[in-house]
């Protein structure tokens, strides 16, 4: 049974940030707050008042495994108002309030599959959650593919994580792709965007997969409509539609 959303406060304890403010939060909640790998959470700046209305908030996936340290950690990409309200106001210390968890991108059914993760930008965080939280459990499974889509060389920030779950997840494989600006020292990242078709044509013969995607809703329609064609049924291709 899924766990019943509920509104907590937390301290922001962590903030690193990369490139065009891609920033990296950890938030240390009053509550231990149960969830599952690729679910979401909604962020309030604001206080919360319980005899008035939730205050303007914004949804952002959980980038690490369930634990019991109430330690909550998103990364978050500043596209408006309350993205860049965040950049400018929040430092170590700051409270905000959060309510979760929400989603049903969930990796319940991976046992004994082919696994194959597909993500732009910072897309990546459900997908973090998860081979995290295979570090901690034993699960059976048989490959875990990641297709990882950026920008630029400097927005390549988990690369370090990513080669640490070759080590350690059986199966696990991974490919970048750097969008732009690609230097000589990173020739073992693939250069340009993510090529959809040809990406979908060669994970369609994997057998019995599962297909997640998460990054900007038209990389999920495209991902999506290709896997279609691709002739992949419609209910092994996961996402999300909150974004």
């Amino acid at each position: 049974m899924a766990a019943a959303p509920r509104k907590v406060k937390a301290v922001v304890s962590y903030i690193k940030q990369f490139e065009e403010n891609i920033t990296y939060y950890t938030l240390h909640t009053e509550l231990n707050c149960r969830f599952k790998p690729g679910q979401f959470l909604h962020l309030a700046l604001d206080p919360y008042d319980a005899s008035y209305n939730w205050p303007e908030s914004r949804a952002f996936s959980i980038a690490n495994a369930p634990n019991s340290d109430k330690i909550i950690e998103i990364l978050i990409s500043p596209k408006g108002k309350f993205t860049n309200r965040m950049i400018r106001e929040l430092r170590i210390g700051s409270e905000i309030w959060i309510k979760l968890p929400y989603g049903t991108l969930n990796f319940d059914a991976v046992a004994n599959k082919n696994v194959v993760l597909v993500a732009g930008g910072t897309g990546i965080s459900p997908f973090l959650s998860f081979l995290r939280y295979l570090l901690q459990n034993e699960i059976c499974h048989n490959e875990i593919t990641v297709y990882y889509g950026v920008r630029n060389p400097n927005l390549i920030i988990f690369n370090e994580l990513l080669k640490e779950f070759t080590q350690k997840i059986k199966g696990f494989t991974y490919e970048i792709y750097c969008e732009n600006d690609l230097q000589e020292e990173l020739l073992s990242i693939h250069p340009g965007i993510l090529p959809v078709t040809d990406i979908a044509r060669k994970i369609s013969t994997k057998g019995d997969t599962l297909y997640y995607l998460s990054g900007p809703k038209i990389m999920i329609e495209t991902f999506k409509e290709e896997l279609v064609k691709a002739g992949i049924p419609g209910n092994q291709v996961l996402y999300d539609k909150w974004e």
